[in-house]
């Protein structure tokens, strides 16, 4: 009967260490997954915002060529009183 338990004992061991393995496991892909979903969120990150820097600079060059075409149009007074 000693045996037995002692048999049954060992067992149950073998099967904790197995399942704590299993969940070590689980936890370094889940860390893995974890990670590449982050490396994916900052490479839409970086998508987004050279897009953004993109019409900025647009924007930018809009608000210049808006500035040239209005001080074309209208007459300067600068050495006028």
């Amino acid at each position: 009967m000693l045996n037995t338990i002692a048999s049954r004992k060992h067992a149950l061991e073998q099967k904790v260490d197995e399942l704590e393995e299993t969940l070590l496991q689980l936890k370094q892909q889940l860390k893995k997954e974890r990670e590449a979903e982050q490396h994916a969120a900052i490479d839409q990150l970086d998508v987004y915002l050279e897009k953004v820097n993109n019409k900025y600079e647009n924007l930018q060059g809009f608000w210049a060529v808006l500035r040239k075409e209005i001080s074309d149009l209208l007459p300067t007074t600068s050495g006028r009183k």
